[in-house]
């Protein structure tokens, strides 16, 4: 099955003949609700890819990850704030050998504790003897996002280019008396 697209340069120009043509208030409102809702489909996209990448629940990536939209200075932040993941809280469970993680694998030697103060994760001793102990982490959302900039940056622009527009003249469309 093929689908052929034509599109002449004259369609773009009434197009834009149209939109000059409208108020400037329903300009700024469809813009901002266009924007508004991109900067929302940006943040599920990036989540998704992220979680993908370094093998981890979306919800995770979710939980610390936020979009907001400014329409006064007409830009969108998404913005994912988080630090290394404990272990523990990607479903660690012990074993005689060590302690197993969902997705990640087998950590020998290592052992799921308590501390006094309720924190509860995975550990590992540092030598032979009972004290230091370290914890163990998994990896990082915000870390693969600054690590690999260009794979981010091309999830944004495929929705930019595929959703900007249609969004825009949807908006457009609502907005506009039946």
């Amino acid at each position: 099955m093929t689908v052929e697209l034509h599109v002449d340069a004259s369609d773009f120009e009434h197009l834009g003949r149209a939109i000059a043509r409208l108020p400037d208030q329903i300009k700024a409102k469809a813009a901002a609700r266009a924007m508004r809702r991109i900067t929302e489909m940006a943040r599920s996209r990036i989540v998704k890819r992220n979680a993908e990448r370094i093998d981890i629940p979306p919800s995770r990536v979710r939980a610390v990850t936020t979009a907001q939209f400014n329409a006064g200075g007409n830009t969108s932040d998404v913005i994912l704030r988080s630090g290394w993941l404990p272990l523990y809280k990607l479903g660690a469970t012990q074993t005689a050998k060590g302690v197993r993680v969902r997705l990640r694998g087998s950590y020998r030697s290592a052992f799921i504790a308590e501390m006094k103060s309720g924190h509860v994760g995975v550990f590992r001793r540092q030598g032979k003897d009972r004290l230091p102990i370290r914890e163990l982490f998994g990896p990082n959302p915000a870390h693969d996002i600054t690590n690999n900039p260009e794979v981010y940056l091309q999830v944004l622009t495929e929705l930019i280019e595929q959703s900007l527009m249609p969004r825009y003249l949807h908006e457009v469309e609502n907005l506009l008396p039946r």
